[in-house]
């Protein structure tokens, strides 16, 4: 699953580029890439975080630029930001919920491999997510199963943290998709597996939201509370799915959660 090291050294001293980086190869999805941000002035103690688009499971106009200017923003702050794909671009069609679920493992566990090579502390590994996205962040931290079994499974697929934007919390919605993997993904719904000790949690989401119900994040949300958990849920009133991307409204929410995710690493300790 590593490229060559030499060859990786080699191209993280361009510190301002966008490195794209194979982290897997698939016969079924091809190369699996990462658009890797590294700070203007990094540190090697700097924390990391790794962006999941949305779309649904589908091939669209969604893929790894979705987050590119959250990115950007991050990344000048000193923080190492990358954009994964778990899903093919250049396939057409709906692609596995639990195939992606074993493709953003696999994601997190490159990075903290190679966590030296990129400068980070692989123990600041956030988690950030739209929608599809967004459910694959909280697998990521709470599903147990489904792994690549060419994994190092001794490596933790498991954020330090995670950002939730619009993100999708129960699997019931995608077994009418996907109904011959109904009992997979019934073992793969973050609602029916909150438990004490999960990674501090932030979610954004639109009160109008009509692909994922605001009262159903709101209910995530106090679960994970109950449990001891840090979980922040911040509404954004009038709004629906998708209203944080770059561009909508003036750029009003987007801005909005820039600045709210600086609080929340602040709080954690991810950012300083």
């Amino acid at each position: 699953m590593n490229n060559d090291n030499d060859h990786l050294k080699g191209m993280m001293l361009r510190m301002e580029e966008v490195l794209v980086l194979t982290y897997k190869k698939s016969e079924v999805y091809n190369n699996l890439r990462l658009y890797v941000r590294k700070p203007k002035l990094p540190k090697s103690d700097a924390s990391c975080i790794i962006f999941f688009h949305g779309a649904g499971f589908s091939n669209n106009k969604v893929n790894a630029g979705q987050f590119q200017h959250h990115a950007a923003h991050f990344s000048s702050l000193g923080i190492l930001t990358i954009r994964a794909e778990y899903r093919p671009l250049e396939l057409e069609g709906l692609f596995s919920p639990i195939e992606s679920l074993k493709n953003a493992k696999s994601a997190i566990r490159w990075v903290r491999e190679n966590s030296e090579l990129l400068g980070i502390d692989r123990n600041k590994v956030i988690a950030a997510g739209a929608s599809a996205g967004g459910y694959l962040c909280l697998c990521t931290a709470m599903i147990s199963g489904f792994n690549d079994p060419a994994d190092n499974l001794f490596t933790d697929p498991a954020p330090n943290a995670m950002i939730v934007f619009n993100g999708g919390v129960n699997s019931e919605a995608l077994i009418d998709l996907f109904p011959n993997e109904k009992e997979q993904l019934i073992q793969a719904s973050p609602i029916e597996v909150v438990r004490e000790g999960l990674p501090p949690s932030l979610f954004f989401h639109g009160a109008e939201d009509r692909n994922i119900p605001y009262e159903d994040i709101k209910s995530f949300n106090n679960k994970m509370k109950s449990k001891g958990n840090f979980s922040r849920l911040i509404k954004f009133e009038g709004l629906g799915h998708g209203f944080f991307n770059y561009g909508n409204y003036d750029n009003e929410p987007y801005q909005k959660t820039l600045l709210d995710t600086e609080e929340f690493l602040r709080e954690v300790n991810f950012w300083r």
